[in-house]
């Protein structure tokens, strides 16, 4: 360690010159880097800075930087403070899974749009959502267009790129006998009143899983959706961890009305709650969540894993009868088909339009941000009930004519 010219220790790399100003040293990679300043709490800030440039390839040339290093810079530096936690996660998410390990060692500058237009296509190639390669697409032309503003390239590499066409996959709604088998098979379960609630409200899984005793109005028949239960990865610490958040838009905080079959399903669990609490010697709810309404039988939080799990038990239950029935009566076995929480919430909208309720409330209880998005969903349905209503419209005008 060096000293000053009084013979104070001074930080590693640091050291004071006979005309009083200080010089900061260190290497990396076999390159030295020097930094002078009269201020040694500026000049501590400054080395502390040009490390982190250098050991993320930000100082010197940009065809030395890596898309690996510069979206670390992107995602840590420059959106961390301005977006949700849990965005940021599935940013990372998002690139370590589908980016990094084909494109992740590539300099800034070898990228073209014909290289990001083969991952596109590959992930086409190989069934990926439209969706999923829109959001990819996103996430790379937001980092390149960073790079640009910071003049490290000179061009985004997403501009003018085309994404590859992919065929929409069908929403996974159960019809209403499946809906009634569902619910048969659930009865008696941990999670029956979580399945109810869940397909008579249309909610999201992280709504319903974060719903707390004072979201529930009884006496008017309400529940108020105000958050939203996440389990996400602190980026800083590598742990996965529950926390509330913020609906994403201001129409996702909405009030839905009870109707008959969610009020006694809603009862039913407090009751639940209340009787697994005086039966278990293990309730150890976590601080600040203590007033969930959906617990497991230790008073923790509920998890989507934990959601999808009762969901793949009834499936299974139902398909194992299913094909007993099949093989004793010597008729075809049709096995139920896969069920996923988002499931529960697209069966509860296309049950909403099948009993004719207007677009602009399904909007609504869903909390989608425009109807146009509703509508776009379920074009299944609103396309049925166009038929069947102009299907109305000939009979009266064959009365008319």
């Amino acid at each position: 360690m060096g000293k000053d010219l009084q013979g104070k220790t001074l930080p590693t790399g640091i050291m004071q010159r006979p005309n009083g100003t200080y010089r900061a040293r260190f290497k990396f990679r076999n390159e030295k880097y020097t930094l002078d300043n009269a201020d040694l709490k500026e000049l501590i800030q400054q080395m502390e800075d040009l490390k982190y440039e250098v050991k993320h390839g930000i100082r010197g040339k940009g065809d030395n930087l890596t898309l690996d290093a510069w979206f670390d810079v992107w995602l840590n530096t420059h959106k961390k403070k301005s977006i949700k936690e849990s965005t940021l996660a599935r940013y990372d998410y998002c690139y370590r899974n589908y980016v990094q390990k084909k494109l992740g060692k590539k300099k800034l500058v070898d990228f073209k749009p014909m290289l990001l237009e083969h991952l596109f296509q590959s992930m086409a190639d190989d069934d990926y959502s439209t969706k999923t390669i829109r959001d990819i697409y996103n996430i790379l032309s937001a980092v390149f267009k960073y790079a640009v503003h910071n003049r490290i390239i000179s061009f985004n590499p997403c501009d003018g790129v085309e994404l590859p066409k992919t065929k929409k996959k069908p929403i996974r709604v159960l019809s209403v006998e499946e809906q009634s088998e569902v619910l048969k098979y659930a009865k008696g379960r941990l999670h029956e009143n979580l399945i109810v609630v869940a397909l008579g409200t249309g909610m999201r899984a992280g709504e319903v899983l974060g719903l707390t005793e004072d979201d529930l109005d009884f006496k008017k028949r309400e529940i108020r959706i105000n958050k939203t239960l996440v389990y996400l990865k602190d980026l800083s610490t590598g742990q996965y961890v529950f926390k509330y958040q913020s609906p994403k838009t201001e129409s996702g905080k909405r009030v839905i009305p009870m109707q008959e079959s969610v009020y006694k399903a809603l009862k039913r669990q407090l009751i639940q709650k209340k009787e697994m609490q005086l039966a278990s010697d293990k309730w150890e709810p976590e601080k600040g969540f203590e007033n969930l309404v959906f617990v497991s039988s230790n008073g923790k939080m509920v998890s989507s894993f934990a959601f999808q799990s009762a969901l793949n038990w009834i499936v299974k239950a139902i398909n194992r009868d299913r094909k007993k029935k099949a093989e004793e009566e010597k008729t075809e076995y049709v096995p139920m088909e896969h069920i996923y929480p988002h499931a529960l919430r697209h069966t509860f909208a296309t049950r909403c339009f099948e009993a004719g309720i207007e677009a602009k409330t399904v909007q609504k209880y869903l909390g989608h941000s425009s109807v146009a998005i509703t509508l776009d969903i379920y074009t299944h349905v609103t396309g049925d009930k166009a038929k069947t209503d102009m299907d109305k419209l000939e009979e009266l005008y064959k009365k008319i004519i």
